[in-house]
């Protein structure tokens, strides 16, 4: 019977001790930091890498076995080198070959089209006036078309020794090679690439199947320079899934007219697939659970309250708060974790934001 009292007594004790504990903790004030609710934007995005792509990639080889000569660049003065940007129609390097020239009688064949035309002409004249038959007037006409293939094909034969580029754009190599050394046919000559114009090939998983579309917003960034983001624009998406990975690809083009990117690198792509406007959000990590739901703590007179919210979309670092919290109010971002529902706190920091 006396153990019994005595532990009856330990009971009361402790158990006063507890209560004494818990109206302590509520009468001491808790320093905490608040954010000033005001509206603002929200987005939900779909997260990728790749390797960038050039919208544009050409490299040349010679068709033709020639003397090289590297050609200056009209912007520069200088010969051309790796870095300078060119346009559609330069001529970059120039091979020559005598032989090869004289086989190709570029002007003879000019000579024998402005005959074969002057023949037609009066041909023609002369059948309107029934002075030939028209057995002759066809003959002079196929004279001329044989004339003409014959001119556009010695203009070909010639091209072949200028290399020009098929793009605008930036020489991106240059194999070197003496001027006036002979260069057998095939070599590789020169290469350009545009890219004031990026692409990004990506691949999605399932579950963003529907919700990734042509058109949305996405924002790039390179691992090499975070700071810098570039937007771009979805261009193409695959329609159906693939069996064996379940995901889907599409395509990503980006304007890179500041040169901010550049062929190869790694990226970061956001795609934003939804986005609330003047809406509250807070930091996600303060918004907390329980068996009732999620909830914050917001300030009333000097008095941490808890407040039940409902959440909408969710960022990298933020949620929208759907309902439950108003512009103006002050949520606590700071020092909630020892915080219970009618705590005294002591604002030692605000911050504004949405």
């Amino acid at each position: 019977m006396k153990n019994i009292i005595i532990a009856l007594l330990l009971v009361f004790i402790l158990a006063r001790c507890g209560n004494q504990n818990q109206r302590f903790n509520m009468d001491v004030a808790v320093d905490v930091t608040v954010q000033n609710l005001t509206p603002g934007s929200i987005s939900e995005t779909v997260t990728t890498t790749g390797d960038l792509l050039p919208a544009g990639s050409v490299t040349l080889t010679n068709e033709m076995t020639g003397e090289y000569f590297l050609q200056k660049n009209p912007s520069t003065g200088a010969l051309y080198k790796m870095g300078d940007r060119v346009k559609k129609g330069d001529v970059i390097i120039k091979l020559e070959d005598k032989a090869y020239r004289n086989t190709t009688d570029l002007e003879g064949e000019r000579l024998n089209l402005e005959i074969s035309e002057q023949e037609y002409e009066k041909q023609k004249a002369l059948f309107e006036k029934g002075g030939v038959t028209q057995r002759e007037l066809v003959n002079a006409e196929r004279n001329l078309v044989s004339a003409r293939k014959a001119y556009e094909n010695a203009q070909i034969n010639l091209d072949k020794m200028s290399i020009e580029s098929p793009i605008d754009g930036v020489i991106t190599a240059l194999p070197y090679y003496s001027q006036g050394v002979r260069v057998n046919q095939g070599s590789e000559m020169v290469a350009v690439m545009n890219y004031d114009q990026m692409l990004l090939d990506i691949t999605l998983p399932a579950a963003s199947f529907g919700k990734v579309k042509a058109g949305q917003a996405c924002f790039i960034s390179s691992y090499s320079s975070t700071e810098d983001t570039v937007r771009g624009a979805i261009s193409q998406l695959s329609p159906v899934l693939d069996v064996a990975t379940r995901s889907f690809k599409g395509r990503i083009t980006i304007p890179n007219r500041e040169d901010i990117l550049r062929p190869g690198m790694f990226v970061n792509a956001d795609i934003v697939v939804e986005q609330n406007d003047s809406t509250i959000t807070v930091p996600s990590n303060v918004v907390l659970s329980q068996m009732g739901g999620e909830f914050v703590f917001v300030i009333e007179e000097e008095t941490a309250r808890k407040r039940i919210v409902q959440t909408g979309l969710e960022s990298s670092d933020r949620i929208e708060i759907l309902d439950g919290l108003e512009s103006g109010e002050q949520v606590v971002i700071k020092g909630f974790e020892t915080l219970r529902d009618g705590s005294k706190v002591k604002i030692e920091d605000e911050v504004s934001g949405y």
